[in-house]
């Protein structure tokens, strides 16, 4: 499991109320927690895009929230997006389970926005 040193979230609201939640280090049982704390603070109904591109690890309890989030989103007419760079692992594991069909994908923060 990471250490807090591994791990940083901050996140910002751009002018047109979009929610994002950067995501930094190693994403796992010890640091979902911080994740889920952000993601519950963003307003119902809200675009909400994840920023994992300097996310480094990412477990089965990081893709838990991923997905907990995107569902929750849309239950409420809300939306939750990721951002990851194409040829990093945190892509594999996503492909690997299926987040794309919960979420939609961007290879960078710009694209998402």
């Amino acid at each position: 499991m990471s250490t807090p040193a591994d791990f940083d979230l901050w996140d910002e609201t751009t002018p047109s109320g979009v929610v994002v939640v950067h995501v930094s280090g190693e994403l796992d049982l010890a640091t979902v927690p911080r994740l889920e704390e952000a993601l519950s603070a963003a307003p119902n109904g809200t675009r909400v895009v994840i920023d994992l591109s300097t996310c480094t690890f990412l477990d089965s309890s990081g893709v838990r929230v991923l997905a907990s989030a995107a569902r929750a989103a849309e239950a409420v007419g809300g939306r939750t997006e990721l951002v990851v760079t194409e040829d990093s692992g945190i892509a594999r594991v996503l492909e690997i389970t299926s987040m794309g069909t919960l979420a939609r994908i961007h290879p960078s923060l710009d694209a998402a926005l």
